[in-house]
C-alpha cells in the first residue's frame, strides 16, 4: 500500500489509475471507455494528455468532452462560449477581461464538479498535462483561475486526492505547480476577478466595422446616382 507520500509525488496517468480505483464504486461505477483514447488529439493537434488518456480510456462518460469520432480531434471553444454555456449569457460581461488574458481553445467539461472547470489547451507543465481552469459567479461578481494540472484536478473531483473546497484549492504536495503554469498560461494571477465590459467585444468591433461599409457602399451609389443625374441632364 502507497504511504501518503509516495501518493502526493504520483502524476500523470499513475495518479489517475490511483483515482479511478477510488472512484469505482461511487462515481464510475458504469465506466464508458473511449475506443480511440490513445488516438485523440487536443484542438492544438497535439495528443491528449497521459492522464486524460488513461482517465478516458477507462471511461469517458463522466469528463463528458465532445470529440469528432472520424478525425479524433477533441471540440474546441473559447472561454466566452464556455461561460455562456455555463452560466448563460448575462454573465458574460463580467468576465469580458478573462477572455483577454486567456484567448487560446478551451475543452468544455460536462461532468457535475465542485466547481465549473474547462481544459486550457495553452502551455502544458513539465508532466504533458494542461491547466485546468475554475470559475464561478455570483450576485454578479466572476472569479477564475486555479491553474491546476489537469492529472491533479481529475484525482482531486474523482476521491483520489482532497476535494477542493475553493477554486485552486489541492493538496499542499502540489501547491507549487501552479504558478509556473500561471506564469506560462496567464498573467501569473492565480486567481482573479476579471474587470467586466460590455458583452459585446469583438461582435461590436465587427458590426461597426459592417456599419462603416455600409456607409462608404451608401456614399458610393449616391455618387454614382448623382453622376448619371447629370448624364441625362446633359
Amino acid at each position: 500500500m502507497a504511504t501518503k507520500k509516495e501518493s502526493a509525488s504520483l502524476r500523470g496517468a499513475k495518479l489517475i489509475k490511483k483515482a479511478i480505483d477510488s472512484a469505482k464504486e461511487s462515481i464510475l461505477t458504469s465506466p464508458e471507455p473511449v475506443a480511440t483514447a490513445k488516438k485523440l488529439k487536443l484542438p492544438n493537434g497535439d495528443p491528449i494528455s497521459p492522464a486524460m488518456k488513461e482517465l478516458l480510456a477507462f471511461d469517458g462518460e463522466w469528463l463528458g468532452i465532445g470529440y469528432d469520432e472520424d478525425e479524433h480531434e477533441v471540440e474546441a471553444m473559447s472561454l466566452e462560449e464556455v461561460i455562456e454555456e455555463t452560466f448563460g449569457e448575462e454573465a458574460v460581461p463580467a468576465f469580458a477581461e478573462a477572455f483577454e488574458v486567456f484567448s487560446d481553445d478551451c475543452v468544455f467539461f460536462q461532468a457535475e464538479v465542485a466547481t465549473p472547470a474547462c481544459l486550457y489547451v495553452g502551455t502544458p507543465d513539465d508532466a504533458g498535462e494542461y491547466p485546468v481552469l475554475q470559475f464561478t459567479f455570483a450576485d454578479g461578481v466572476a472569479k477564475i483561475g486555479g491553474f491546476v494540472p489537469f492529472d491533479v484536478w481529475a484525482a482531486q473531483e474523482l476521491g483520489g486526492l482532497e476535494r477542493s473546497k475553493k477554486i485552486g484549492d489541492v493538496p499542499a504536495p502540489y501547491d507549487t505547480l501552479r504558478q509556473a503554469i500561471a506564469d506560462e498560461n496567464g498573467d501569473g494571477r492565480l486567481v482573479f476577478t476579471p474587470k467586466a465590459g460590455d458583452g459585446e467585444g469583438r461582435d461590436k468591433d465587427e458590426d461597426e466595422d459592417e456599419d462603416e461599409d455600409e456607409d462608404e457602399d451608401e456614399d458610393k451609389d449616391e455618387d454614382k446616382d448623382e453622376d448619371e443625374s447629370e448624364e441625362e441632364s446633359d
